[in-house]
Formats: structure tokens, C-alpha cells, sequence
């Protein structure tokens, strides 16, 4: 998985982008079939959050999710990326994405 964000707490516009790959040789996820979830706790009290995201283009391994009010919290998130393929297998990224959110000035 691949993604270099910096987003504001509170943010409702703000979209996490993300290119799936396979790790062995860099190429892309074919996504077809699939159904991807972006998980993780949240800051406040340590739930685990786990979203549907978007395909938006599913043989480059593109998804994205739009986060909704009071997901994004200060001062930094790491997040995993689920893919369930067709056939039920769970694929899972080996390395957090890991963003900076910073406090909205007002």
C-alpha cells in the first residue's frame, strides 16, 4: 500500500487515496470482486473503526475513503487497509499508513 497525506482535525472534505501493490514486486492489486476497509482505533477511546472504502479503479488497486465528521484526530493516525477478495480471502497491508492530522486553528 502506498500514501503520503497530512489532513486537519474535523475535516469533512478530506480523502485518503490509496494505491493497493503487492509488496513482492510492486505491481498492483487487482481489486475486482474485492471489498476494502480502512481500520483504525480511534485516538479518543481506543475503538477500532473499520470503513468501507470506495474502488475507484479496481484493476490499478485504487480506493479511497472520504472521512466523515470526528474521524480525523490530532496529532497523527496510522491506518490499515483491508482487502477481502471474492473468494473470501483476507489480505491486509504489512505496513500502517500513518498520516498527520493537525488541530484546525478555528
Amino acid at each position: 500500500m502506498s500514501a503520503t497525506y497530512d489532513f486537519v482535525a474535523g475535516d469533512t472534505g478530506s480523502v485518503l487515496r490509496v494505491t493497493c501493490v503487492n509488496d513482492d514486486d510492486d505491481s498492483a492489486i487487482n481489486l475486482t470482486g474485492s471489498t476494502i476497509a480502512l481500520q483504525w482505533n480511534r485516538r479518543s477511546d481506543g475503538a477500532l473503526q473499520s470503513k468501507t472504502m470506495t474502488i475507484v479503479t479496481a484493476a490499478s488497486g485504487i480506493c479511497s475513503y472520504q472521512f466523515a465528521t470526528g474521524e480525523l484526530e490530532a496529532p497523527s493516525m496510522r491506518f490499515e487497509v483491508k482487502i477481502t477478495d471474492s473468494g473470501s480471502k483476507v489480505s491486509r497491508s504489512l505496513d500502517p499508513l500513518e498520516v498527520d492530522v493537525r488541530t484546525a486553528f478555528a
